[in-house]
């Protein structure tokens, strides 16, 4: 790609990226307004359902956010009942971070309707299209995961 075709490139993914963000973010407040929990208390419980059960460093670690601020997530989570503490059993000094049912489903619920919403969206789209789609995303996605380690 020459410099000015990548130039215009980036110029209009500049220009369009806002309009994706806005809309996609729309679609997410809206799922998450359902369970009245907050984005990073999504991404905690996400991050929690995805593992099964992680310590409270772990989160922190994942989120990349300081330990104090996981803490007090988790606890926020903790007086919602959405997560609940247990104990290692191989060292009661360890607690260990899992969701409660309630918490389960609340992520399910969440879950389902963004499904929704990226169906909704998607689904004007030729099958050829969203494989190219989700083939670029990978690829961008590897990208910047790969730009953080």
């Amino acid at each position: 790609m020459s410099h000015k075709t990548l130039s215009s490139f980036s110029g209009e993914l500049m220009r369009i990226m806002p309009q994706i963000i806005k809309g996609l973010f729309t679609r997410q407040m809206d799922a998450l307004r359902q369970g009245r929990i907050t984005i990073p208390q999504f991404l905690s419980l996400d991050l929690i359902d995805t593992h099964g059960s992680l310590k409270m460093k772990e989160i922190a670690q994942e989120l990349n956010i300081t330990l104090p601020a996981a803490t007090g997530l988790i606890n926020r989570l903790f007086k919602m009942g959405l997560v609940k503490r247990v104990p290692s059993e191989k060292d009661r000094r360890v607690i260990y971070i899992t969701l409660t049912l309630k918490g389960k489903k609340l992520i399910e619920g969440i879950r389902l309707t963004r499904k929704k919403a990226f169906e909704e969206m998607f689904g004007k789209l030729t099958e050829r299209e969203k494989m190219m789609y989700l083939s670029i995303l990978r690829k961008v996605a590897d990208m910047v995961s790969g730009e953080k380690k």
